[in-house]
């Protein structure tokens, strides 16, 4: 039997050494990898943590000299007032409706006044009744005088007779006293007529005053216009005033001419004044420009907005535009200052009020607090707080903060 050799020692530890290094080789060539992108990825992180913000800066810049302002108005008629009955009744007729051209004392309806026609018969009655009074008081004045003429005669005689002692002085007085008597009947008489002459008068401005409602029973126009609302139709019972139950009957608008209100912005009041021209123009009326001229400023702003009151007057005699009408209104204003224009996203709010982020030669951030002239949407108008050229920040993050280093980039 042949007996087979045993490994030497050596060998072992030869095959062990070569597994090692080859688990160690594989170790190695794994690992690396993975070494080498963890430690450029550590090095991409050191860049971005060393890399300055970068932003976007835009200069102030002039803007160019305007020489006009366009604001919004609302179109209203020169004059416009709500008819109302003056007397009580029903409406009998009427003549015109809504869009009707009416001229002033036109008679737009007719009411029908049962009750006003009874006050009327009823007051020229009393004023007859009057009249038959008056006759009555006149002739008895009439008789009045007569007994004082026949009771003076007597106590003339009776006073001759007397001195001459026919007569006892006793019946002289009676006769003086029978004339008083007669004279006070006759101022008596005097005094009724008077009054029922004064009552007559009363009588007669009651009639009128009476007659004067009966007139206002046909509604009239009270000026050229045209009517733009009508409320009431045929069988309407009316009550006479503008207060309480009564009904408008028709609204009439003067629109030949029309006035237009704007409100003007505070930083814009002083290029707005009495006399100054200005251009209308609707949407409505595409192509078409009005012109118009300030009549009146309110000479006093609206806390709320901050703005004032012009009123533009112009003429619109073929009625092409209309009263609610929305307008834009452009006001000539020579050698206004050109004001600085920046980003409308540049500007933060804060409770201080309007700021923006600006960037210095040193590429530092210091914010600046603004004052708003004219919101134009995309771009602002800055009334103070900026020089021309200053490098505002577009759209500023949380990142930029007061005294950061920043990378600009120009817009």
């Amino acid at each position: 039997m042949i007996q087979r050799k045993k490994p030497g020692r050596a060998g072992v530890l030869v095959f062990f050494g070569l597994l090692a290094a080859a688990v160690v080789a594989g170790v190695i060539a794994g690992a690396l990898p993975r070494l080498t992108r963890q430690h450029m990825l550590a090095a991409a992180a050191q860049e971005v943590r060393e890399r300055l913000p970068l932003v976007t800066v835009t200069p102030a810049r002039q803007a160019a000299s305007k020489g006009a302002i366009e604001l919004p108005g609302d179109l209203v008629a020169l004059v416009e007032a709500p008819i109302f009955a003056r007397a009580d009744g029903f409406v009998k007729r009427r003549l015109v409706d809504l869009g009707y051209n009416v001229t002033a004392g036109q008679i737009m309806a007719e009411l029908e006044t049962p009750e006003l026609d009874q006050q009327i018969s009823q007051a020229r009655a009393t004023l007859a009744q009057s009249q038959a009074t008056i006759n009555e008081l006149e002739a008895a004045l009439e008789l009045a005088h007569a007994n004082q003429k026949i009771a003076k005669l007597t106590a003339d005689r009776w006073k001759e007779l007397t001195a001459g002692g026919v007569f006892s002085r006793q019946d002289a007085d009676e006769k003086d006293a029978a004339l008083a008597m007669r004279v006070a009947e006759t101022r008596r008489a005097e005094a009724a007529l008077t009054t029922a002459r004064e009552t007559i008068k009363a009588n007669e401005a009651n009639l009128k005053r009476l007659e004067q409602l009966k007139s206002f029973a046909q509604v009239t126009a009270p000026f050229d216009g045209v009517v733009t609302s009508r409320t009431t139709d045929i069988g309407t019972l009316i009550n006479s005033g503008n207060g309480g139950p009564s009904k408008e009957m028709f609204r009439v608008a003067q629109i030949d001419v029309i006035r237009v209100f704007v409100n003007v912005p505070q930083a814009n009041v002083s290029s707005v004044h009495p006399g100054q021209g200005a251009e209308v123009r609707v949407q409505e009326r595409p192509g078409m420009v009005f012109p118009a001229k300030v009549t009146s400023i309110a000479n006093s702003l609206d806390t709320n907005s901050r703005s004032m009151l012009a009123i533009c007057r112009l003429e619109n005699p073929k009625h092409l535009l209309f009263p609610g009408m929305f307008a834009q209104v452009r006001f000539s204003a020579p050698g206004e200052r050109a004001a600085l224009v920046i980003p409308g996203d540049a500007v933060l709010m804060s409770r201080s009020g309007p700021r923006v982020a600006l960037v210095g030669e040193d590429k530092l951030v210091h914010f600046r607090n603004i004052t708003i002239g004219t919101d134009l949407g995309a771009e602002v108008e800055v009334a103070s707080g900026l020089s021309a050229g200053d490098l505002v920040i577009s759209n500023p993050t949380d990142a930029i903060t007061e005294n950061a280093r920043v990378e600009v980039r120009r817009k």
